[in-house]
């Protein structure tokens, strides 16, 4: 019999962050929680939606925003080819904003339905206190 093979690692994460510096930029009255480590998820598929779940409309995102009221039930497809990671806004109702490690805070959004790459050091901005990063996936974070 064929020797069975142990399943594939985890080769990305994203990382779900809450950015005071974003909530302070958006006109929102919802307070920001409490900034601290973020959320990391593995993405076990090279196409992942991020969003809110909605088990009334059956939606489940594999990145799910909990908490975050700005962020769209359908916001954002994370699309991988294995080397580069491409955003595209789901028609959004607040948009997506993508910015980069020590730069200022974007201020136009994504144009909704194109697909644009992340940068090596892309941050995405969305909802009202949101901020993603998708990286490698540390030796510890690949058995996931």
């Amino acid at each position: 019999p064929p020797a069975a093979q142990a399943p594939a690692g985890v080769e990305w994460v994203v990382e779900i962050w809450v950015d005071p510096d974003w909530h302070a930029a958006q006109d929102v009255d919802d307070p920001c929680p409490s900034a601290g480590m973020p959320v990391v998820v593995p993405l076990h598929q090279n196409s992942v939606l991020v969003g809110r779940t909605s088990a009334s409309r059956n939606i489940h995102p594999e990145v799910d925003v909990v908490g975050d009221t700005g962020v769209s039930r359908r916001h954002v497809q994370l699309t991988t080819d294995g080397l580069r990671w491409w955003v595209e806004d789901l028609q959004s109702a607040n948009g997506t904003y993508l910015g980069a490690a020590g730069q200022p805070l974007p201020a136009e959004p994504i144009a909704a339905g194109s697909r644009v790459e992340l940068p090596d050091d892309g941050r995405i901005y969305v909802g009202a206190w949101t901020r993603l990063v998708v990286r490698k996936a540390t030796p510890t974070e690949a058995t996931l």
